[in-house]
């Protein structure tokens, strides 16, 4: 029983603990929220957020659709 106990530990040491040191993206966005006034119909209204990423790693985005 005692021989399972310390395997199991090992197991979980060598599967899971590499990962909470990994590098990872993060991302910054300024102003996460925009909220557009009353737009008339066919009327396109730009708006730019800026992402940045503050991680250790490259930053991947996909599939950006509206809410």
């Amino acid at each position: 029983m005692k021989k399972k106990i310390i395997l199991i530990v090992i197991l979980i040491a060598v599967f899971f603990l590499p990962r909470l040191g990994m590098a990872q993206p993060k991302v910054l966005i300024d102003n996460p929220v925009f909220t557009f006034e009353s737009v008339p119909e066919g009327l396109s209204v730009p708006h730019e957020f800026k992402i940045k990423n503050i991680g250790d790693t490259l930053l991947h985005i996909n599939d950006v659709l509206p809410p």
